[in-house]
Order: C-alpha cells, then structure tokens, then sequence
C-alpha cells in the first residue's frame, strides 16, 4: 500500500474525528469557552484548510492561502469528512518519500490530532463526554475507505 503510515494517520483522524462530534447537540457549533477561544465548528473549518491546504501542496507544491468559508456546523463536518477522503485518495495514488511523509506526519496531520482533542474537550465541557476507549485497539482500516 502506498503511504501505508499516512494513510493510517488519516484512517485515525477519521476514527477520532467522528467519535468527538457523535453525540453533539443542536447548540454544539456554536459553544464556546469565551476569551476569544473558537467555536466547534471554527476549529472544524480550521482543520478542513489544513486538509485541503495539504492536499494542494501535494498536487501543486503550493501553499494555500485563501481561506474557506465559514459554514454551519453540520456542513463543516461534511466537508472536512470529504476532504479527508480526497486526501486519502490523492495518498493512495501517489509515494511520497519519507522526509517528505514526516513533514505531514509532524505539520499539518499533528495539528488536526491536536484539535480533534480540543473538541473532544469542549463536548465534555458540553455536557458530552467520549465514550472511553482504548484507542490503540480502535477497529481503524486503512483501505477502501473511500466507498
């Protein structure tokens, strides 16, 4: 499998992804902590302009500066879910070398990890916590994810 490593980070982004915004609530994307701190569905916003920034620079080596608009939250989610399929697709079609692997790896893949936990943070302080779980043995596939 090409990007077998990439794609498997994809795969557990997924994974994470949808158990931190399963059990939201109407009000959800719009919850805030105050102090300037952003909503759900603007983290979700951020990380789908990580995604298809990433996914450019792959296709094209270029950086994305353009910002995407900002949607509710139930169309942020499908969005970013839909990006994450494209750039699982754009991995499986294309070897990347493993500097440049790293440099997604610890860049833009990280950062998405990172505020995939932030919203995990802000359901529970929602009133919706995560089912516990141990994430090691999550059931995540990596292959035909993109039927």
């Amino acid at each position: 499998m090409k990007n077998e490593f990439l794609r498997h980070t994809l795969a557990t982004i997924d994974y994470r992804f949808q158990k931190s915004v399963k059990y939201r609530n109407a009000d959800f994307g719009s919850f805030t902590l105050g102090k300037e701190s952003r909503t759900p569905k603007e983290i979700i916003n951020h990380m789908y302009f990580v995604l298809c920034s990433t996914t450019i620079y792959i296709i094209e080596e270029r950086v994305q500066k353009k910002l995407p608009d900002k949607l509710d939250l139930e169309l942020e989610i499908e969005r970013f879910n839909s990006e994450l399929k494209n750039l699982d697709k754009i991995l499986s079609e294309n070897v990347l070398d493993m500097k440049y692997s790293k440099r997604l790896f610890q860049g833009p893949l990280s950062d998405i990890l990172t505020h995939i936990g932030q919203i995990a943070m802000l359901s529970r302080l929602n009133n919706n916590p995560i089912e516990w779980e141990d994430f090691s043995s999550s059931p995540i596939q990596t292959e035909n994810r993109n039927n």
